[in-house]
């Protein structure tokens, strides 16, 4: 059976230097160990720390860094209270973000830590945080949706089902949202066309990670009953094997790729077409967002081929210390 790491990947790549991997497995161990998320400070720390070396460029701003490592730290956290039956707690999470109450347990404490940073970020660069708490809700509603039909019945949740919520589970729109606000990129200089394009080219990425994530814990998942993976619903709801399966989501993976691709170029060459002469040129914040865009997908697929194979110790590739010697 094929590996996803073989499969054609047409999307920008990064790896964080020594020294910015170091700031972050010191910022992660301080953001847990404050608000007591995880009982394994060490543990949670590589993972986290995994995710953070592959998932921003390297030239993200140490306050982007900070933002995206204490929503990732709070994403897992949700991720680990998944078996434990009582889910109150994300609708007091949905209370604080829209401001109906105040935070009263360390790890809403957390959150409007969270919150108020990105306030700060949005004060800043007098930008408006709204689309972060709105992607934030949307994380929280579809975290319940998943809950609940995980604890009534998998057997009625439809492929239609899965392909509704999951983009909105995984946590990219929220995390793409706080980049946004960190490195100050201004949505407004873009072409209309520009936006609707890439509108839908956060879509395709959101899908391409989910799927890469299915991808990468199949084998792990198939025999857990509170696992809602693609490869095995297809499994079960239909004719096919496991491999057959695992192809047909391969082969989804593979088409939205393709379309990303296309549809990334297409926006690259709507300046060429509708720039007037004396309009500052959109390319170059253009090309930073897609590289937030595709650095999130593709440290994602890193991070899980590698948390799969247990390699959570940090071994700078010669790239990442080609890098640091040039800071």
């Amino acid at each position: 059976m094929r590996s996803p790491q073989t499969c054609s990947y047409p999307l920008e790549r990064f790896e964080q230097p020594v020294d910015k991997c170091r700031y972050l497995n010191s910022f992660i161990v301080d953001y847990i160990s404050r608000y007591q998320l995880f009982d394994d400070v060490e543990r949670y720390t590589k993972i986290i720390g995994l995710f953070m070396r592959f998932c921003t460029p390297p030239n993200v701003s140490f306050r982007g860094l900070d933002a995206v490592c204490m929503f990732t730290t709070l994403s897992f956290f949700i991720d680990d209270q998944s078996d434990k039956g009582n889910n109150r707690y994300l609708e007091r999470y949905q209370e604080i973000i829209t401001g109906k109450r105040s935070p009263v347990t360390q790890s809403e404490n957390a959150l409007s830590e969270l919150l108020d940073f990105a306030q700060q970020l949005s004060e800043s660069y007098r930008a408006s945080a709204d689309s972060f708490r709105q992607h934030l809700l949307g994380y929280i509603t579809a975290q319940q949706w998943e809950r609940e039909c995980v604890n009534h019945s998998q057997g009625g949740f439809s492929i239609e089902d899965y392909r509704q919520y999951r983009p909105d589970a995984i946590a990219l729109f929220p995390y793409l949202a706080l980049l946004k606000l960190s490195e100050n990129i201004d949505e407004s200089r873009f072409f209309p066309l520009q936006k609707s394009q890439l509108l839908f080219l956060e879509q395709l990425a959101a899908k391409i990670a989910y799927l890469d994530n299915d991808i990468c814990s199949w084998e792990s998942e198939r025999t857990d009953p509170t696992a809602l993976n693609l490869i095995k619903i297809i499994k079960e709801s239909s004719d096919l094997s496991w491999r057959d399966s695992f192809e047909e989501v391969l082969r989804l993976r593979n088409a939205a790729v393709e379309l990303y691709s296309h549809n990334r170029d297409c926006a690259r060459q709507v300046e060429s077409v509708l720039k007037p002469a004396a309009l500052e040129s959109t390319t170059p914040v253009l090309n930073q967002y897609l590289s937030l865009l595709e650095c999130s997908v593709t440290g994602n697929l890193k991070a899980m081929s590698c948390l799969k194979l247990g390699q959570l110790r940090y071994q700078p590739s010669v790239s990442s210390l080609a890098m640091t010697a040039a800071l």
